[in-house]
């Protein structure tokens, strides 16, 4: 395991010690299921349900977020709890309020997705 990379999601919010007792305490396995990440297509999903008005599609793609997030311990910088927020605006078929909460999620998406950009093989 990279330290620095380590330190980087650290510093952007991955509550490192969960997701490695998550993870049986192997770091390589954090490392690996961490890059994976970006190739998940839940934030696409999220943003073309958003885009379209597609309660649903929007919906399914928070819903997968909020589970990919939990698992890897997206916490620290509150990306967890505003994607579980705008899970539960979706959950009903509403969408009032979400561009909001997405206007929160999509800053701190981006600046992940460009760490493991940098990590990335």
């Amino acid at each position: 395991m990279n330290e620095e990379f380590k330190n980087d999601l650290i510093n952007w919010g991955v509550n490192w010690e969960e997701v490695k007792e998550r993870l049986v305490g192997n770091e390589d396995l954090v490392e690996k299921f961490m890059l994976k990440f970006l190739k998940d297509p839940s934030m696409e999903q999220l943003q073309s349900g958003l885009e379209s008005s597609n309660a649903e599609e929007a919906f399914q793609g928070a819903h997968a977020l909020k589970g990919v997030a939990s698992n890897l311990a997206m916490e620290g910088n509150g990306f967890l709890a505003d994607v579980k927020e705008i899970t539960e605006i979706l959950r009903p078929g509403t969408m009032d309020g979400a561009m909001e909460v997405y206007d929160r999620i999509r800053p701190k998406y981006d600046e992940l997705i460009s760490i493991l950009k940098k990590y990335a093989e």
